[in-house]
């Protein structure tokens, strides 16, 4: 084997290795919160050309811990526990949100899968009926069945009974609660959230390209997916500066 081949074999590794120490650490994770709604297009587009393929990708997924925040710009009213909510996008987008709630809380009890910051089933779930859903208002029907099918959830009965009885409702008001906390107060949707710090120009870099904005917050060697070389972390650049000096 030549020495040229040598060296990239070892730099590869060396590289691998460095990205496998980081998705083996929960401390090395960002902490990003998306403030959303069920029937947003901005939202729509935001989770299925940016969220979700980020989450799938083997390089970038096991960065996120993601917590999901389906409210928006509805307002929750409480009389005597008589619990309504009035949607950005009408009381078919409350239907919605409710039973995204329900997927969060229910699909594999909440819990994450192993080894990463979110629940895979959820996130496919919730990505399907994001990307398939028909928008008509009031009308509007979810895809449940068809995307459960897809995504492995075996707990439609559960789901729709969630979204349909007081749970939902009550697993919606505290979404509106969450949301209502952020400071500043929430004006558009999506909104994200890195590491629990509200910046504006974050949430709109982030829905623009959000593995840019992602990549900005890995701490240490960053995936090669960060814009390669320009983002090797100081290790990789002191390992790459001796192989050429040995073999070269």
């Amino acid at each position: 084997m030549s020495k040229l081949m040598v060296f990239l074999a070892v730099l590869a590794a060396a590289h691998a290795q460095a990205e496998h120490d980081h998705h083996s650490h929960e401390e090395h994770r960002i902490s990003v919160a998306v403030y959303y709604e069920a029937l947003c297009p901005d939202s729509i587009k935001f989770f299925t050309k940016q969220l979700y393929p980020t989450l799938i990708d083997p390089n970038l997924g096991h960065y996120i811990n993601l917590t999901l925040v389906p409210y928006g710009k509805s307002t929750t009213t409480d009389d005597n526990g008589q619990i309504k909510f009035d949607c950005h996008h009408g009381e078919g987008e409350c239907r919605g949100n409710k039973l995204q709630a329900c997927a969060l809380k229910h699909i594999e009890d909440g819990k994450n899968s192993e080894g990463l910051g979110f629940n895979k089933m959820t996130a496919a779930f919730i990505n399907c009926l994001m990307g398939t859903v028909e928008r008509k208002a009031n009308d509007t029907k979810y895809p449940t069945e068809s995307c459960a099918q897809m995504s492995n959830v075996t707990i439609v009965p559960a789901l729709e009974k969630c979204q349909g009885d007081a749970e939902g409702s009550s697993l919606l008001k505290e979404l509106g609660e969450i949301t209502n906390k952020l400071n500043p107060k929430l004006t558009s949707v999506p909104t994200i959230v890195f590491n629990n710090e509200q910046k504006e120009e974050e949430s709109k870099l982030a829905n623009d390209n959000f593995v840019k904005a992602l990549c900005k917050h890995i701490q240490g060697t960053k995936p090669m997916v960060c814009n390669g070389a320009a983002f090797l972390g100081l290790n990789s650049l002191l390992v790459l500066f001796a192989l050429v000096s040995y073999f070269f």
